[in-house]
């Protein structure tokens, strides 16, 4: 195994993937202090520096694209040192992190984190890039309690998640909000002070939508503006400036390929499962989130005069839900809009490998699910997850991913369809 010998101030980068191991003396791996006999590893397509506190021995295993990289100075730049100093010293309650793709939003956090657990605080972090999520699954948002230092974000053991249902938040900017509102609350209730990471969709409507609605709903006390050249400037405009915080990017941070970036959330996803039963669900006893289904007056389906093709019917407010065997053809829709105004179909199977959440009765994800088919009749849905006990699902929040279970993502679904 090789080695590399230290000395107080030598920078070193590590590039995943690889494993490490401390032989002697203390180290600083994004900011977190590890001592003799510590071991680190870091995944593909990641990448950490290590800096030496003293005379130090560490010893490493390069795997596919590992890297160790020894440099003349730190990566980290003065300024974020200079805000970490006064973080610590003002200790904020509600610190928001901003910045676009691939400037380094989740590494900051982890460094800042790991700065104030050395110093005595007890820092929570948000992750609330759903589509590259560290803490928690994809399509969710994670909030993680700093007990102990890590070199990546995704080691802070998950506390608390919020389903948002998509690896994008352009169609779901209200589940967006109110989750990263609702984990804030819960993260003041465990840590001194609260990071929240946010995705890099900063331009556009939607995108400038959905970053000042955060900022609005939140309030933080501080805004960390991680940007290269003023890419930020037309959100921090409705930011008090005294809260504002400009900060560089870090002369190493690395960027991620689409395919590196799919890649990850496939391990991310497929890990999700790899512990995963199916769960049989009872559709009177659960309530079902985020769609039309079982939220209407049933209707006894003999009623109808085309029972043959219709297994489930209920009236709502907008007008009527059926579940079907098969396509009908629109003459029967017709026919029955005539007698109950809009007519929303479901086509029995299409609920396959849709991507759904797993809440208990005080709205805490248990975990994520993939269906595998729902029984209309019988009101019955058979969901595989890693959620064990169907008694304590009290909810069930709907999605718009299809996925399989090894990760891979099959596609879309439209909101509303169910």
């Amino acid at each position: 195994m090789p080695e590399l010998k230290l000395k107080r101030g030598d920078v070193v980068m590590l590039e995943g993937q690889l494993s490490l191991e401390v032989r002697e003396g203390e180290v600083l791996i994004s900011g977190g202090l590890r001592g003799k006999g510590s071991r680190t590893v870091i995944p593909r397509a990641k990448s950490v520096p290590l800096e030496a506190e003293g005379d130090a021995l560490v010893a490493y295993t390069l795997g596919r694209d590992g890297k160790v990289e020894q440099l003349s100075k730190r990566t980290i730049p003065r300024e974020w040192d200079a805000l970490i100093s006064e973080v610590i010293q003002q200790r904020p309650k509600k610190i928001l992190v901003m910045g676009s793709v691939d400037v380094g939003k989740s590494f900051f956090t982890t460094y800042l984190a790991n700065t104030m657990l050395r110093h005595g605080l007890r820092p929570g972090a948000i992750d609330s890039d759903v589509g590259q999520s560290d803490v928690g699954p994809p399509a969710t948002m994670g909030l993680g309690i700093f007990e102990q230092p890590v070199a990546q974000l995704y080691e802070v053991p998950l506390s608390s998640a919020y389903f948002v249902g998509s690896m994008s938040p352009s169609e779901h900017m209200l589940e967006f909000v109110v989750g990263v509102k609702w984990l804030v609350e819960h993260g003041l209730k465990k840590a001194d002070s609260v990071i929240v990471n946010t995705p890099g969709w900063i331009f556009g409507g939607p995108g400038r939508s959905l970053q000042l609605y955060t900022l609005e709903t939140i309030d933080p006390d501080i805004v960390v503006a991680i940007q290269r050249e003023g890419e930020l400037e037309h959100l921090l405009s409705s930011v008090p400036r005294a809260r504002v915080r400009r900060l560089p990017v870090s002369t190493k941070v690395r960027s991620r390929s689409s395919a590196e970036r799919a890649s990850l959330r496939a391990m991310m996803l497929g890990k999700c499962f790899e512990d995963a039963g199916k769960l049989v669900l009872n559709l009177w006893k659960v309530r079902l989130k985020r769609c039309y289904l079982h939220t209407g007056r049933p209707i006894d389906v003999g009623t109808l005069g085309v029972q043959a093709q219709i297994i489930h019917a209920e009236q709502m407010p907008e007008g009527m839900l059926i579940v079907t065997k098969r396509r009908m053809d629109k003459g029967a829709i017709r026919e029955l809009e005539a007698r109950f105004g809009h007519v929303r179909t479901i086509i029995q199977g299409s609920e396959r490998n849709m991507m759904v959440g797993l809440t208990n009765d005080v709205n805490e994800m248990l975990g994520i699910g993939i269906i595998e088919r729902i029984d209309y009749e019988r009101g019955r849905m058979v969901v595989l997850t890693p959620v064990k006990n169907a008694d304590e699902v009290a909810a069930v929040q709907f999605g718009s991913m299809r996925i399989k279970p090894d990760g891979e993502e099959i596609g879309t679904i439209r909101q509303g369809t169910f």
